[in-house]
């Protein structure tokens, strides 16, 4: 993994330890604030997980059954909205893009580095674990956050302690 000679590799491994102990490195990002967002539409989770009682997989439709979430596609959006279901400007908004045959480009709101992996599926269906435990209130939102609260190492490894999990580096970085 770190190349034949013992020493490169040793020095490598301390070095990442030391980054990761010191908190110079993240799972995420290590910046504290992210630069805006900017979303196609202004989606309402609130109304759609609260008020309609949809699941999220009904937009993320992986979470469940890949390592990835997804984000939802023009044709999971029209399978309610290809007509409008209300007079918002936002509704109309959705309702001619979606006409327009035009995908919808959704910012990714949470994002990793190449070398950690990270499984939806292990963590929501295995762990059983709540989104809300790393996306906070995201369903009560009433429109897409314009900054996003930048999960770090220590977040993980708190978590995998506070619930007994290895914390082995093997497990998540590769």
């Amino acid at each position: 993994m770190f190349g034949t000679h013992p020493v490169r590799g040793a020095s490598l491994l301390g070095l990442v330890g030391f980054l990761f102990l010191t908190g110079a490195v993240s799972v995420f990002h290590a910046s504290g604030a992210s630069a805006p967002v900017t979303q196609p539409i202004a989606f309402n989770h609130r109304k759609h997980v609260k008020d309609l009682d949809l699941a999220c997989s009904s937009c993320h439709q992986f979470y469940e059954t890949e390592t990835f979430s997804g984000l939802p596609d023009a044709e999971v959006c029209a399978t309610c909205h290809s007509e409008p279901q209300g007079k918002s400007a936002e509704e109309a908004k959705l309702v001619k893009l979606l006409k327009s045959g035009a995908g919808l480009q959704w910012a990714s709101l949470f994002r990793q580095p190449a070398h950690v992996f990270y499984s939806h599926r292990r963590h929501v269906v295995a762990a059983k674990i709540e989104c809300a435990v790393c996306h906070g209130s995201i369903a009560q939102t009433t429109a897409p956050p314009r900054t996003v609260r930048k999960l770090r190492m220590q977040d993980c490894l708190d978590c995998h302690q506070k619930s007994g999990v290895p914390t082995d580096c093997t497990a998540c970085h590769r």
